[in-house]
């Protein structure tokens, strides 16, 4: 599928029409402890940086789906949140590739589709939206992207694709602004492969 010059331009409603949103956020979030595979914390956001997080991811993926809808059967299809491409370090990752596509995988589930986040979970409290599927299911479209690190903010492109025919239904590009702690948690770091010796 062409991607349009209209859908590159096009953005979400400002964060602004967000903001009660944001404040249900504040009040029901606190410090939130950043887990990757139930390891040592290794981050914390403020209230305040999750809530704009959040509103922001939950905002990106509520336009995404309206490309998408026409595409995806929301009771048949599986959609998979992959962790995103680090477009200047191949083959390295950060907490920040798997917590946007995380967050924007949670609000499809929200909103009542199957995605299944298992390559994305940064906190364990999330396995409650693992969907139902059936044994040796295959997913038929992907949440994916890449990102680009800058001094002072991130450049995302978010894509939702139909993984058998390769066709981009859904796209979307913004900036992520960084503070102190989300710039620490976006820098990469070398993914561990087990090798299997054969014996």
């Amino acid at each position: 599928m062409a991607i349009t010059n209209s859908m590159r331009r096009a953005r979400p409603p400002a964060l602004k029409t967000l903001t009660c949103a944001c404040a249900a956020l504040v009040l029901l979030g606190g410090c939130t402890k950043v887990i990757l595979g139930g390891a040592a914390v290794v981050g914390y956001m403020s209230m305040e940086e999750e809530a704009n997080f959040n509103a922001q991811n939950y905002a990106v993926a509520d336009y995404m789906i309206q490309q998408a809808a026409p595409f995806i059967n929301r009771h048949k299809d599986l959609i998979i949140a992959e962790p995103l491409g680090d477009s200047m370090h191949p083959g390295m990752s950060s907490i920040l590739s798997k917590m946007i596509p995380e967050r924007v995988g949670t609000r499809l589930s929200q909103l009542g589709y199957r995605v299944d986040l298992s390559q994305v979970i940064s906190e364990a409290d999330t396995n409650y939206l693992k969907p139902a599927t059936v044994k040796g299911e295959k997913p038929d479209f992907a949440l994916s992207g890449t990102y680009t690190r800058r001094h002072k903010d991130m450049d995302v492109k978010l894509r939702i694709a139909d993984i058998r025919s390769g066709r981009v239904i859904a796209v979307y590009d913004y900036v992520l602004p960084l503070s102190h702690e989300t710039r620490k948690m976006s820098e990469p770091k070398p993914q561990i492969i087990r090798m299997n010796d054969g014996g």
